[in-house]
């Protein structure tokens, strides 16, 4: 698997791939990476016992995501290019036009879906960071704060792709996306909320 040195030096080339989506899945294999910290930290405290079931779960569900979502990196640059390849599809029967509809459309409805599991899997990691904001290690709150900034901007900036990729689809797609983006983004939105009132709470701020 790529490193993610070699990630980010190709994030920085003059080539549209990859981009925003995989940057953003990026964003979120560090959120992950966080949970993974402190759930594992906060196992090893007797203080927190009562805790340390749901912390193994939160820690074995941010390793798998950490996996999933470094998948997901090179599945949306891939995506990306399919689009690019069927822009480049001729179009000068019509015969021709309608086989490049045909591809544009298959190629638009994938680079949708892999977005959305991107902010699926993102949006599982700002829920273990609310999980990590209230039961977590006291002295790692921050770092649950930290975790929950990262995912909700992944979904954020993720979401972007869903927004643009939608663009030349068929209005029922497009309207049945943008009510979809809408409602998920309105539910990511007040889980961030709820971290972070859990943390200023803990942290003496409310």
């Amino acid at each position: 698997m790529e490193s993610f040195d070699e990630f980010l030096k190709r994030l920085a080339s003059p080539s549209p791939a990859p981009g925003g989506g995989a940057a953003s899945a990026a964003v979120s294999v560090i959120a992950a990476s966080i949970n993974s910290m402190v759930s594992g930290i906060t196992m090893e405290k007797k203080s927190y016992a009562r805790f340390r079931e749901m912390m193994n779960e939160i820690k074995m569900r941010s390793d798998l995501a950490v996996n999933d979502l470094r998948v997901l990196m090179k599945e949306d640059e891939a995506a990306f290019n399919m689009i690019v390849a069927a822009w480049k599809m001729p179009k000068n029967t019509s015969d021709e036009i309608r086989a490049r509809d045909v591809k544009m459309n298959e190629a638009i409805r994938h680079a949708v879906a892999v977005p959305w599991r991107i902010a699926q899997k993102s949006l599982e990691i700002l829920r273990d960071s609310l999980l990590i904001s209230k039961y977590g290690l006291k002295s790692a709150i921050t770092d649950s704060m930290c975790s929950a900034e990262f995912s909700a901007s992944a979904i954020r900036g993720v979401l972007q792709n869903v927004a643009i990729n939608i663009k030349d689809a068929d209005s029922e797609f497009r309207e049945s996306e943008s009510i979809k983006m809408r409602l998920f983004l309105e539910d990511a939105e007040d889980i961030y909320r709820s971290v972070k009132n859990a943390v200023q709470e803990k942290m003496g701020m409310n």
